[in-house]
């Protein structure tokens, strides 16, 4: 690259730019990158109240002033619950872009949210380099794989009708249910936006080794059509070190934008999943979801979610023909549905 750079200690800098290993100061060269997972750096130029945090690398959440110099990656997002937005097809030095979600995915916003507004905007300063190029996160992925058919152990997938609706927390309790009983678990997410609280959150509860799409060089899964291929190259590294099992989460649910319906089509995927735990807001969204699972050739292992949070949920989806309890109020039972297969029933060993 050419041209007048910018050496710049950025105020905060975003848990996407986490595979960069940036320093406190970074390099900036003036004419950015539009392109999926390209590093930019830019100033804050308004707030909010709500959602008007970065998650930076350390996993905090820092509140956002104007003002303040982050470090984000361009990247897609197409949230039901959140803001929604894509890549710019071009990008100059003073253009203005949005803050798409809270691990600093970075782009054009599609339009405000009926709940949250408008997402804080972004003045475009440039594209953060190092040696002369670039950062782009696919530069720093691991590296394609496909999984081998021995030595895979069972792997337990964690999917749901929509974002929000328990997924992470069940795959949580589960992860640390296994632990408990003294298995070695790895744990991954396939699908979703760049953010690295729900891999500190399986970490947290026992997981002896994390990944997600952002480690295979993704700001987001969104608008891609390689998700399988992700999911393919998250089981191979993850069934290395021998776990005894793999826990994988499906950020979003399976009629949004991010790959979770692609990977549920694949014949490979399905190939290596044990069974499903399904989180549902609904007993009808629990119903269909069930079937596209079952349609896929895998099985429903239990249903959760706020279709469970009370017995008029739990019974119906029993009339229906499947197993269903709260992960907050019933969690024993859930893992006890979730990993059956696995380690056999056990009734005698609470989850704290």
């Amino acid at each position: 690259m050419s041209g007048f750079d910018l050496r710049l200690r950025p105020n905060k800098v975003a848990s996407v730019c986490l595979p960069f290993d940036l320093g406190p100061y970074i390099t900036v060269h003036q004419k950015p990158i539009a392109e999926e997972g390209a590093a930019v750096a830019c100033r804050v130029l308004t707030a909010r109240k709500t959602y008007g945090h970065l998650e930076l690398t350390s996993g905090r959440q820092a509140r956002l002033v104007p003002g303040d110099i982050i470090v984000g990656c361009f990247g897609n997002r197409a949230a039901l619950r959140g803001f929604s937005g894509h890549v710019p097809a071009s990008v100059e030095t003073g253009d203005v872009v949005h803050l798409l979600n809270q691990g600093g995915v970075i782009g054009i916003s599609e339009g405000a949210h009926a709940g949250l507004g408008e997402p804080i905007q972004l003045e475009v300063l440039g594209t953060p380099i190092r040696e002369g190029r670039g950062l782009r996160l696919a530069d720093y992925g691991i590296a394609p794989a496909i999984p081998m058919g021995t030595g895979m152990p069972p792997v337990i997938v964690l999917v749901g009708t929509c974002m929000n609706s328990g997924k992470t927390t069940a795959a949580a309790v589960i992860t640390r249910y296994l632990r408990r009983r003294g298995r070695i678990v790895h744990a991954g997410k396939v699908t979703g936006v760049a953010a690295i609280k729900d891999l500190h959150m399986f970490a947290d509860n026992g997981a002896s080794k994390v990944l997600s799409f952002l480690d295979c060089g993704l700001p987001s899964t969104c608008y891609r059509d390689d998700v399988p291929s992700v999911a393919h190259t998250l089981l191979s590294h993850l069934s290395t070190e021998a776990p005894d099992a793999i826990v994988l989460e499906m950020g979003d649910g399976f009629l949004g934008e991010y790959g979770v319906d692609e990977c549920f089509a694949d014949p490979l995927f399905a190939r290596y999943v044990t069974g499903v735990v399904l989180a549902a807001n609904d007993v009808m969204g629990a119903a269909g979801a069930a079937k596209i699972v079952e349609n896929s050739g895998m099985k429903v292992l239990a249903v959760t979610g706020p279709c469970t949070d009370n017995i008029t949920g739990t019974r119906k989806l029993r009339k229906l023909g499947y197993q269903a309890a709260n992960i907050f109020m019933d969690p024993g039972r859930v893992c006890q549905l979730a990993t059956a297969d696995i380690l056999g029933p056990d009734d005698s060993l609470e989850v704290p």
